[in-house]
């Protein structure tokens, strides 16, 4: 009977997992450091080292379903990570935070934030697994688009050079500068030949078209961070103001 029970429950957390069926957690940033403060970052670790495991995908691609569970998680993560940061520095400990690890907020040794994404996971009933290996599909995609973009930026830039040169070459009359610009011609021509070929994953490819459809609500969360880092390194400049009602 009893271990009837226990196999009951385990499925039974395994379902809740999958769905992401847990009550919408508060997002005051009160009911957020009260959150922080009942669960310490050991207990969020071993709630996710208890976790089911997390079987992937053989093709490794994304699903639009897995997109959505990212930016849900990415949004909580990023309330959770504001509240955890501004606690931190209430609290006195930034400071001697700030010394211990160079005088860098974005260095400062604050496990909470730099748990925010996995606690933001288990508070909306996600799969922290299942999120961290989502988390990398959607890394790599974008590290792909980057390079790819960066290709193209130099391929674009080649070109407006060899026209360049082809427009000098035209224009001059002199038998010698027109060897010396034919011979650079020729070089570009050589060195863009000889480039391998950008290597591609067909399910990062795929990831990254999918991600594609959702590049307003990416450009949305990277706006966010950026927002969050900006507010983290002007605090320490900004000293007692925040606190004496500077707003």
């Amino acid at each position: 009977m009893l271990q009837r029970t226990v196999i009951v429950v385990a499925l039974s957390g395994s379902i809740l997992f999958a769905c992401g069926c847990q009550g919408k957690p508060a997002e005051d940033e009160a009911s957020i450091q009260k959150s922080l403060h009942d669960k310490g970052t050991a207990s969020l670790m071993d709630e996710v080292a208890k976790a089911p495991e997390y079987h992937s995908p053989a093709d490794g691609q994304l699903t639009d379903a897995q997109v959505k569970m990212y930016f849900d998680v990415r949004q909580r993560e990023q309330k959770i990570r504001a509240a955890a940061f501004r606690s931190f520095q209430e609290s006195g400990a930034f400071v001697d935070a700030l010394t211990t690890v160079g005088d860098h907020p974005d260095f400062a040794d604050v496990a909470d934030i730099a748990t925010a994404d996995l606690r933001a996971a288990l508070e909306l009933g996600y799969n922290p697994k299942e999120y961290q290996w989502i988390r990398e599909r959607v890394l790599e995609a974008q590290m792909q688009e980057t390079a790819r973009a960066l290709s193209q930026q130099i391929a674009a830039g080649r070109q407006q050079v060899l026209a360049l040169f082809e427009e000098r070459r035209q224009e001059t009359t002199d038998p010698v500068e027109k060897a010396e610009i034919e011979r650079q011609i020729a070089e570009l021509g050589k060195n863009a030949g000889s480039a391998p070929p950008a290597a591609t994953d067909p399910a990062r490819e795929l990831n990254a078209r999918l991600l594609a459809k959702y590049k307003d609500d990416l450009a949305r969360l990277q706006a966010e961070d950026q927002r969050i880092s900006q507010e983290r390194q002007s605090r320490p400049a900004e000293g007692g103001e925040s606190q004496s009602g500077g707003r």
